[in-house]
């Protein structure tokens, strides 16, 4: 699992790391998702979303905060997320299964993800970089 928590005053802090920047967004997916949710999901549903930015910061926030909001209105739990980046944009192909409360319940409610912070840096040979779920 390339991501961490790490202490934060109110909110939760990821640090999460990969060897190439789709790779790092789908590790920021699993680790909102791990936040969100407890347990597994089977990937019984098929999504895709596309999502426009300037930087790789602005893509990650808006990739983020669209499957945030996907998670939410579908009801879904995601367990397979595949990013493709090209320029100035975002594709992701996602699976997942309805949320159901004995398998996945007792995480926690995610508001929105923050920019507060969010810089990708290169460290050895993986990316890395903190992000802010307002919870």
């Amino acid at each position: 699992m390339p991501f961490e928590e790490r202490e934060h005053t109110a909110d939760i802090l990821m640090h999460v790391w990969a060897s190439d920047i789709p790779l790092l967004f789908e590790e920021c997916g699993y680790a909102l998702m791990a936040v969100m949710y407890r347990g597994s999901a089977r990937p019984d549903y098929s999504y895709s979303i596309t999502v426009t930015g300037t930087d790789h910061e602005q893509l990650l926030q808006a990739f983020l905060s669209e499957l945030l909001c996907l998670t939410e209105i579908e009801n879904i739990v995601f367990s397979e997320i595949a990013v493709t980046l090209h320029d100035g944009s975002l594709t992701a192909s996602l699976a997942g299964e309805p949320f159901n409360r004995d398998v996945h319940g007792g995480g926690t409610e995610v508001k929105g993800i923050s920019f507060c912070g969010l810089s990708i840096s290169r460290q050895n040979d993986n990316y890395v970089l903190d992000i802010l779920f307002d919870v």
